[in-house]
């Protein structure tokens, strides 16, 4: 009898773990959703790692405007990229606030994008450790979970530069 009842809290143990496993991602998408919506820059960081974010965008900016030099055949539009790669900071940051992460996947400018559109925020598992979110208009935009310990944080800002 003894035996039997600790088969079964250890069933309903395992079980409550797997349920929050899949459901963590969840839980952090609702409270990214609520952090960008009270303007909340403290509840920010505890779902946004900023500085590696920070950091990945600038390569993807980076590697863009290089790809964008190299195509270019007149030195002079060569020359107005390269004084465009100084702006690349200027664009991080205003993605990177609550304006600009809600206007992810919207097509709009950050400020032009009214906070609460990130009500319309859908997440994708990308496998066990990784999750996207992404708004219900543009399923290509969006931010990269991953399970840090038992949370989950974005880790990267995906949008397509062509």
């Amino acid at each position: 009898m003894r035996h039997r009842f600790l088969v079964g809290v250890l069933a309903l143990g395992l079980l409550a773990l797997a349920g929050y496993g899949f459901l963590a991602p969840f839980l952090t998408l609702r409270g990214l959703a609520a952090a960008v919506e009270r303007k909340e820059a403290q509840a920010l960081e505890r779902y946004v790692d900023f500085p590696r974010v920070r950091e990945a965008l600038k390569a993807d900016l980076s590697a863009s405007l290089m790809k964008e030099m190299q195509k270019e055949q007149d030195p002079f539009a060569a020359l107005g990229l390269l004084f465009t790669a100084g702006m690349v900071n200027v664009l991080v940051d205003a993605l990177l606030t609550p304006e600009g992460l809600a206007s992810l996947g919207t097509g709009k400018e950050p400020g032009q994008v009214p906070l609460e559109e990130v009500r319309n925020w859908r997440l994708r598992y990308l496998g066990l450790s990784r999750a996207f979110i992404y708004h219900k208009d543009d399923p290509r935009s969006g931010l990269v979970l991953e399970r840090q310990g038992l949370r989950w944080r974005v880790v990267r800002l995906q949008m397509p530069l062509d």
